[in-house]
């Protein structure tokens, strides 16, 4: 609290500094703008407004103590304190445009005083006119400051010139023995700059402060001292700061004393340049940097090339690890055993066979040696009827066996035990294999996704700096203060905008207007999350895609069931696709609502992650065949691209869904089983273009089969006129529960609905 309350004094007697330097500050002695554009651009800025009255009514009495200056500011402070305080209680903002209107009626005491009194009324007007520019530029270069922007650039940078040039011309027409203390306040400035390694700079504003001087009284005297201070201050650079500070000094005293270069030069304009460089010197090193960030030359060039050289270490990177999984797959295929052909199985077992009943038996050599083709036939034959029919019976035994073997019950009770363990074996290599050939297509697909990724990143980001600047420029205008802008294009469709602003602004919907209009693309905000510094939102706004989705659902359960088998998802996957998933699953119920929810969270996490369709439609297949509850699901995907306006139709067992054009109707069909029959089962994949307003309907099997026919619902939904997705799908459950009498099966239903964006 004491901290707070030592910068509020700090700051506040700095701007009561800068008020009475203003005063001072007077064009040629006729015109004086300075103060009261000051004190509108403060209240802009909302600082508060009693305060900055009271320092703008002191100052300007300490320099003109007389009737005019009573009633100029009077009236000043009475209107700004009126319409501010109107606004604070209607809540209402102020735009610039009326603030400027306020800030002409709050000099109007000036302004009809001076006529009144017989003065120049064109001076007075241009006094008028000056301070409202002058608070406009201030505005401009105050609200970058106080928005803490990264870099004070563009048209921020002239309006602080501009700035510098007023404190300039007021400094210099306040004199201490007979020199202006502008010769105490420039080594500061030109110090300040010079440490920004930038001699340009440093000379530009040298130049500014000489001018700023010369509109007292036309001279130009301290423009060729202050160009030189700027000079010998920068070659100095990379120095300690103190050898600056004293090359500086010991110049000046040269070029005075020595050389006679200047008109003027005595003992009390050396003390004053001393002093504003030992000032330089004990400026804290934070504030140097800060102010080094501010207006320091643009490191953007090399920031971006450094961004550029990491993605492409990144892609390097992304394609050894995509590598490195495509190996993996390779060997986990190399593993897969694959299972016995009927003839192997059959010679193994009939061996099997032998050894266990006959291979103590005394007549042993009669049938294996004497009758070896008859014998092994009759194995062969029981021992295929158990593969085949699950059993070997006592009546599968020819008579030839059962009249001369005593031991025919050991021998079918033995083939039927070997057969099986042989299928419990094959079952368990099998199940193995499915596995192995499932870690195999998931490392085949994180290969892809690790190669897709490196083949999106691959290319060059291209940035554009100017239009960055002119997107601040224009956000500053509009009031919106933007701390940071990077403008980049990722490929040839996408272009992308990262601004830094105020949590206040980032809802606004000027930003995307303003960025749009400069990027020469419709943009749109993608992303918005907090900032690290305190009161600030990133935005991300990325090209809008062309389409755009609204969506509607309906569903109900079977009669007689607490919960419905079906389950659906609608999931935004990427800036700018969609996933519509339905999954039926088998019979109704709670186990049935158990599958559906298992298929649908497969598939959604699947999608996220960014597999492939068939990739994803074949591992969610494989992993629920694993399953032995025997519950199979019929699954229904759409996947949309509103950036291109397509959509590609998945289906593996599920009805057939349909696209509602403006006057005509299509039908997508889906033959495939349904999802966890077999494994190497393959969906259906239908790829679609869509159109603005089209319609996409999907559902379950207990939609169609509450119709008479495919055609019949074809035709129904096809007169439907409703225009809200949502309508649509309960007029649709409505209808087909209608039809039934009720609901016989569980009924879900998707509709979606493509529109234009622009």
């Amino acid at each position: 609290m004491q901290n707070f309350f030592v910068r509020e004094f700090f700051k506040y007697l700095f701007f009561f500094f800068c008020f009475f330097v203003f005063c001072h500050a007077g064009i040629y002695g006729l015109v004086f703008p300075f103060a009261a554009g000051f004190a509108l651009a403060l209240l802009w800025c909302n600082q508060k407004i009693l305060w900055v009255l009271g320092l703008y009514a002191c100052s300007a009495l300490i320099y003109d103590f007389s009737l005019a200056t009573i009633v100029a500011v009077s009236v000043f402070a009475v209107v700004m304190i009126l319409v501010c305080g109107v606004h604070k209680k209607l809540k209402k903002p102020i735009t610039f445009g009326i603030f400027l209107a306020y800030g002409f009626l709050a000099q109007s005491g000036f302004l009809i005083y001076q006529i009144l009194q017989g003065a120049d009324a064109f001076f007075a007007a241009l006094s008028v006119v000056a301070a409202l520019v002058f608070f406009a530029i201030c505005k401009t270069f105050f609200c970058a400051l106080s928005g803490g922007a990264l870099k004070i650039k563009g048209v921020e940078n002239m309006c602080a010139l501009l700035v510098l040039c007023a404190l300039s011309l007021g400094l210099y027409n306040i004199t201490i023995f007979g020199v202006a203390i502008l010769m105490a306040f420039a080594p500061v400035v030109i110090l300040l700059f010079a440490t920004t390694k930038n001699v340009a700079n440093a000379v530009l504003v040298a130049s500014v402060m000489g001018l700023g001087s010369a509109l007292l009284d036309g001279t130009s005297a301290l423009l060729a001292p202050f160009v030189v201070w700027a000079i010998v201050a920068s070659v100095a650079q990379g120095a300690p700061r103190v050898i600056s500070a004293v090359a500086l000094v010991a110049f000046d005293a040269l070029m005075g004393f020595g050389i006679g270069f200047y008109a003027n030069y005595s003992a009390t304009w050396l003390v004053l340049v001393a002093v504003g460089a030992f000032a330089f010197c004990i400026l804290p090193q934070n504030a140097i940097q800060k102010f080094g960030e501010w207006f320091a030359p643009s490191d953007d060039l090399g920031m971006r090339s450094v961004v550029n050289r990491s993605r492409e270490n990144i892609c390097k990177r992304l394609h050894n690890l995509s590598d490195a999984f495509s190996e993996m797959d390779w060997v986990f295929r190399q593993l897969i055993k694959g299972g016995m052909t009927k003839a192997q199985v059959t010679a193994f077992l009939v061996s099997e066979v032998k050894e266990k009943v006959c291979a103590d038996c005394t007549e042993r050599n009669i049938c294996h040696r004497r009758c070896t083709e008859e014998t092994s036939s009759i194995f062969q034959s029981l021992v295929l009827g158990a593969l085949e029919r699950g059993r070997a019976t006592l009546l599968d035994a020819p008579p030839y066996l059962t009249t001369r073997c005593a031991r025919v019950p050991m021998l079918v009770n033995t083939i039927n035990g070997l057969c099986d363990q042989w299928k419990n074996y094959a079952t368990a290599m099998n199940n193995i294999d499915a596995s192995r050939i499932l870690i195999a297509d998931e490392l085949r697909g994180m290969s892809l996704i690790l190669k897709n990724l490196a083949n999106e990143i691959k290319t060059n980001i291209s940035f554009d700096a100017s239009k960055e600047n002119q997107i601040i420029n224009e956000l500053g205008f509009h009031n919106i203060a933007c701390a940071d802008v990077v403008l980049y294009q990722q490929n040839l469709s996408t272009v992308s905008a990262t601004l830094v602003v105020k949590k206040f602004d980032a809802a606004r919907s000027k930003i995307p207007e303003v960025v749009s209009r400069i990027a020469g693309c419709k943009l749109a905000v993608a992303e918005v999350t907090s900032s690290p510094r305190a009161g600030w939102d990133i935005l991300t706004l990325k090209t809008a895609p062309k389409y755009n989705l609204a969506f509607g659902t309906a569903c109900v359960a079977k009669d007689g069931s607490k919960v419905s088998g079906d389950a659906y998802s609608i999931i935004k996957l990427a800036h700018d696709k969609y996933l519509l998933a339905l999954c039926d699953g088998m019979g109704s119920g709670e186990k049935a609502e158990r599958a559906s929810g298992l298929a649908i969270s497969l598939v959604e996490n699947f999608y996220k992650a960014g597999f492939d369709s068939e990739i994803i439609l074949s591992s969610v297949n494989k992993l629920l065949a694993l399953n032995n509850d025997d519950v199979f699901n019929a699954l229904d995907i759409c996947v949309l691209d509103t950036m291109n306006g397509t959509c590609d139709f998945i289906k593996m067992g599920a009805p057939e869904s349909f696209i509602k054009h403006n006057e005509t109707i299509e039908k997508i069909f889906g033959g495939t089983l349904p999802l966890g029959i077999m494994q190497d089962a393959q969906p259906a994949i239908i790829k679609q273009v869509m159109q603005n307003g089209d319609f996409v309907f999907m559902f379950t099997d207990g939609i169609t089969d509450s119709f008479e026919s495919t055609e019949v619902l074809q035709d129904f939904i096809n007169n439907m006129v409703a225009v809200n997705p949502q309508t649509l799908a309960e007029n649709l459950l409505n209808k087909a529960v209608e039809l039934c009498g009720g609901a016989r099966d569980d009924m879900t239903v998707i509709v979606a609905k493509v529109f234009r964006t622009h």
